[in-house]
């Protein structure tokens, strides 16, 4: 695992390094990023987090509200992870000591009233939306939540209308900027998706129309990428939103599909993808298919591994519920868990990447320069 944690003048401009004080890392922190699906946090439950290389605490208090603070106590620094939610309070295991939503300590028994009012652990702005949790990491007062409603109507979409709404997740082992880069790649879904869009062999959810090979266009805003196909008769468009996020909107066989979708570090070498998955089903919601037992099947991520040693194939997960996903897990691994662009070659199907990664050096500099982080939605 590659941690870089000081800044040197290879990594100033270079978006892969996101721990603690890196450039990155603090431009990433400027903003909410998802955390954890809300459906895998129960109430009175607490799970410690990573997230670009450091650690937090996660629980969620018996009155259902989630809360994002520091990893460790503030008496002997042992992981409130494994401590108990007691109503909206999380109590470490180690003496007793107790920490309410807002950080500071409502009880450590034994201790005097005094030093129960001045003890503290940091507390970090959390929200939750559209079946995920989102933090800010970062210093000073959080910037506005992100408008993802508006946004998607600006688009012609209604997330508060859609056929279906669902939340997504996977870990890919992997640097984050390596799927982000993917989402304006068009020209990769063609070769990668090969086999789940092959109707006669697979049941995923793509529209033939969606996998063809077409020019692109490439328009830049001012904190935002969108890739579309030159001519306008396919609805597919991706748009990157700085820093990490995705406005994806593509063809399935029944309609139209809009996600949300963000890249988050776990560290510099993996990193967890959240989505929010909207259908759009012009007959409304298709028949039930018969439930996939994915308990049957390996996680995504191993089943790429074992393609990438030649172990197995492709079409051997063909019934894998996670198809797609594995085509990009196995494009993505192979290229490294840090890939060495020195050696890349590009092409003008690549335009995307391009622009993507000089708005990341542009942002950069100017943070480094004191510049405001300019949000995006």
């Amino acid at each position: 695992m590659t941690v870089v944690t000081e800044e040197t003048d290879d990594q100033v401009r270079d978006p892969v390094f996101t721990g603690p004080g890196t450039p990155a890392g603090r431009l990433m922190r400027s903003y909410w990023q998802p955390v954890l699906q809300s459906r895998d946090l129960a109430a009175g439950t607490a799970q410690p987090l990573t997230v670009m290389s450091e650690q937090y605490t996660l629980y969620r208090g018996e009155d259902g509200v989630a809360v994002v603070m520091a990893p460790r106590c503030a008496h002997r620094l042992t992981v409130l992870s494994v401590g108990t939610v007691e109503g909206d309070s999380l109590r470490c295991m180690f003496h007793g000591w107790k920490f309410g939503p807002d950080g500071r300590c409502v009880e450590a028994p034994g201790e005097s009233e005094r030093l129960v009012s001045r003890a503290s652990v940091k507390v970090y702005p959390t929200r939750e939306a559209y079946g995920l949790i989102f933090a800010y990491l970062g210093d000073g007062e959080p910037p506005k939540f992100p408008g993802l409603d508006g946004f998607s109507r600006t688009y012609g979409h209604d997330l508060g209308k859609a056929t279906t709404l669902d939340t997504e997740t996977y870990v890919r082992r992997c640097n984050f900027f390596t799927n982000v880069e993917n989402g304006l790649d068009h020209a990769h879904v063609p070769f990668t998706h090969r086999l789940s869009s092959d109707p006669s062999k697979t049941k995923t959810g793509f529209s033939p129309d969606a996998v063809h090979q077409e020019p692109i266009e490439v328009e830049r805003g001012e904190n935002i990428i969108r890739v579309r196909e030159r001519g306008g008769k396919s609805p597919y468009q991706a748009t990157f939103l700085m820093p990490n996020g995705l406005h994806l909107i593509v063809g399935i066989r029944d309609g139209i599909m809009e996600q949300f979708a963000w890249r988050v570090p776990i560290d510099d070498e993996q990193h967890r993808s959240f989505a929010i998955v909207a259908r759009y089903l012009p007959d409304g919601p298709a028949p039930r298919a018969a439930a996939v037992d994915v308990a049957d099947w390996p996680p995504a991520d191993e089943c790429a591994e074992l393609i990438i040693r030649g172990e197995k194939r492709l079409v051997d997960f063909v019934d894998h519920p996670a198809l797609v996903n594995i085509e990009d897990h196995v494009a993505q691994v192979g290229m490294g868990r840090l890939a060495d662009r020195t050696h890349e070659y590009l092409a003008e199907s690549d335009k995307g990447v391009v622009q993507l990664r000089r708005m990341w050096r542009r942002e950069l500099d100017a943070f480094a320069d004191g510049a405001p982080v300019r949000q995006t939605w």
